[in-house]
């Protein structure tokens, strides 16, 4: 099979087929997740079309696949071709998106302000985040 992005996408494509089925998802569940239209994936997994890298690094987290999966001839022995379970993206949104968790006590200052706030500009925000991380670098 051809390799990569250049001629023919067969190898890429199936190993995009092959990353979704072991993660248990149908083609819509990742044009879903990706924001695209289902056709749109299909093409990826015909060799029509290639994701650009971007895409591409989304796919492979969203399936708990390793990048380097995309582009590998053959699978390295011993190493897991998936993530865990446990280190796999879940499958099902969280029951309250409203819940913060999981996030430093920055973020979610960042994340309140954002939210109360009708307008914040764009250098505010900059300037916020840099007053964070020179509080990072001072500890």
């Amino acid at each position: 099979m051809a390799k990569g992005f250049g001629g023919t996408n067969s190898f890429l494509a199936e190993r995009l087929r092959q990353a979704r089925l072991q993660a248990g998802y149908s083609q819509q569940n990742i044009a879903d997740a990706l924001n695209v239209n289902r056709a749109t994936y299909t093409y990826y997994e015909t060799g029509k079309t290639s994701p650009d890298p971007v895409t591409l690094g989304k796919i492979a987290r969203i399936c708990g696949a390793p990048i380097e999966f995309f582009f590998e001839e053959e699978d390295t022995p011993n190493r897991p071709l998936f993530l865990t379970d446990r280190e796999r993206c879940p499958k099902k949104p969280f029951p309250n998106p409203n819940k913060i968790g999981e996030l430093t006590p920055d973020e979610k200052k960042l994340i309140a302000l954002l939210r109360t706030s009708q307008t914040v500009s764009a250098s505010e925000t900059a300037n916020w985040v840099i007053a964070q991380r020179e509080s990072r670098n001072d500890r």
